[in-house]
């Protein structure tokens, strides 16, 4: 898409320290590349526990920003977004993530919406 190339970026090796790490950012760095073929990204963020100190952090964050043609730029959105694959870890999350919203908010006021 132009300005930002993912695969470019080179991270601090201290983050790299163990193999679940080095497969965790790979894995990450595969699904931003392809996310950027139909996302007009013009910067990336790496957030969250995965630059921290964290054994085993549980996922990798980032916050994308998009370039937007919207000629309102007083417009104010944000979404939050987890990509897991489709099978026995991405259920986990799945079910993980629903616990997470109970948890926080409460078993009366949360649901989970299946949208697709």
């Amino acid at each position: 898409m132009g300005l930002f190339n993912f695969m470019d970026y080179q991270i601090n090796k201290k983050l790299l320290g163990s193999k679940y790490r080095r497969e965790m950012w790979q894995n990450s760095k595969n699904i931003i590349k392809k996310l950027e073929k139909v996302l007009p990204i013009s910067e990336a963020y790496l957030m969250g526990g995965f630059t921290t100190k964290k054994p085993r952090p549980a996922d990798v964050d980032f916050i994308i920003l998009l370039k937007i043609k919207d000629k309102n730029h007083k417009a104010k959105w944000s979404v939050d977004l987890v990509i897991a694959p489709d099978n026995k870890y991405g259920q986990f999350v799945l079910e993980d993530g629903d616990k997470w919203v109970k948890e926080k908010y409460g078993l009366d006021k949360s649901t989970m919406i299946r949208i697709r």
